[in-house]
């Protein structure tokens, strides 16, 4: 659990709430602003970020680019949506694959991996293509 303090204003009319929160392992304090009253909530709810941001981007410009659909239709859209989301679990699911498997090493670098399961999957696909490899369906996350 990050360490938590209340951030102190002077501004007039008075600023929204903030904390500060220092994690373990940090070299800097994280300073929120936010309308939470709890620290602890405010903390636990910013952490869930950037596993957000990251499928937001994986559907967009690092991975399938819905935005470039230009659909309006929201029957349309929702359709694409669902597509992609099941789409998104099998490429998830691949990156387990290649973690498991051992196919980093040959798709990635060797000393250290920073791609997310869908990034790796996205590669273990290009190659499983490229080099006519049979390709694993299934939905099952080994990780």
């Amino acid at each position: 659990m990050p360490f938590t303090l209340p951030l102190l204003s002077r501004h007039f009319p008075p600023a929204p709430p903030g904390f500060t929160c220092w994690a373990k392992g940090c070299k800097a304090p994280l300073y929120l602003v936010t309308n939470m009253d709890a620290a602890e909530e405010a903390c636990r709810l910013y952490s869930k970020r950037f596993r957000i941001e990251t499928f937001f981007s994986d559907q967009k410009s690092r991975g399938f680019h819905l935005h470039k659909s230009h659909l309006s239709d929201p029957q349309r859209l929702s359709r694409l949506f669902i597509a992609a989301c099941l789409a998104y679990i099998w490429i998830v699911y691949l990156g387990s694959v290649c973690m498991k498997e051992g196919w980093v090493r040959i798709i990635h670098r060797h000393h250290r991996c920073d791609l997310s399961l869908f990034q790796l999957g996205m590669r273990l696909l290009e190659h499983f293509l490229n080099e006519a490899l049979p390709i694993p369906v299934a939905f099952h996350i080994f990780i």
